[in-house]
């Protein structure tokens, strides 16, 4: 059951991922953002009333609750800046391996890192580095991708400090209540970003029936996970969520006509084992 739940919340945000390539192509991002982040708190909302699963916010949990929110929305902004430059092979393996600097804040803080963990971040590396130096003169020849780098890296260092504060948080409350409140705060993070450099808020009414599925795409997983944890074994959803990106480059190649090459592939292939073996 636990890798059945990994499996669920892969596929949930493998096809969010690709959603956001495909309609960041015709809209704001920002407003985009806003309306998922949005749709997702009133899944989280509905689904607290239906479990009522309520829990205080203790003093000690809003640091880290704030620290979480904070990261949250950059490390969306990150992911939706690196999925609309694209192409979706380079920007999904960068952005799934958060699990890399979840490992580096985990050093900070003092953890031992096993000998196994380094082969794999020397994996993953190696191949991103396919996926990037192997693609097709054609390919190399496009417009630089230097900014779909920096914003996925970003956004999976982004990912990585949401978790570690989420956790801290959710461990003085609960999980339903730290990711609504994660949420809210990036929520109003986002609106002060939105205000200040005069974006576009709220996106067009044809584009709002999307949106909304990727909020709930987005907060099914979360739940997902949360689920697993009920099982034997979560860690096994968590190595099956770790491959999520595979299923975002898929639907791009096959719906948007993103050529990747089979050395690509392999390289795509590389990479998520290595991400598979530090989500253990």
């Amino acid at each position: 059951m636990s890798l059945f739940f990994g499996l669920i919340a892969a596929g949930c945000w493998g096809l969010h991922d690709f959603c956001v390539r495909f309609i960041s192509q015709n809209a704001p991002i920002s407003a985009c953002l806003f309306a998922v982040m949005v749709f997702g708190l009133l899944f989280q909302s509905a689904l607290l009333i239906m479990t009522g699963n309520y829990a205080s916010i203790p003093i000690t949990s809003v640091v880290p609750l704030l620290l979480a929110g904070v990261s949250f929305a950059v490390a969306n902004c990150g992911l939706y800046v690196a999925f609309q430059r694209g192409p979706v092979w380079l920007a999904a393996p960068l952005v799934a391996c958060f699990s890399v600097f979840s490992i580096g804040i985990s050093v900070i803080a003092g953890a031992r890192v096993s000998l196994g963990q380094w082969g794999a971040i020397l994996v993953i590396l190696t191949g991103i580095a396919m996926v990037a130096v192997l693609a097709d003169r054609e390919h190399a020849q496009e417009k630089d991708r230097f900014w779909t780098v920096v914003s996925a890296l970003v956004a999976a260092a982004a990912f990585a400090i949401t978790f570690t504060f989420g956790h801290a948080a959710a461990e003085l409350t609960n999980g339903l209540v730290t990711a609504m409140g994660t949420r809210v705060i990036a929520i109003g993070l986002l609106i002060c970003g939105i205000i200040a450099l005069r974006l576009p808020l709220w996106p067009k009414r044809e584009t709002l029936s999307i949106l909304a599925i990727m909020g709930v795409l987005d907060g099914v997983a979360i739940l997902s996970i949360m689920a697993a944890a009920d099982y034997p074994h979560p860690e096994y959803a968590a190595v099956a969520t770790a491959i999520y990106g595979l299923p975002t480059i898929w639907l791009a190649s096959v719906f948007l006509k993103e050529r990747i090459n089979i050395y690509q592939w392999a390289g795509c292939l590389v990479a998520f084992c290595g991400i598979g073996y530090l989500a253990q």
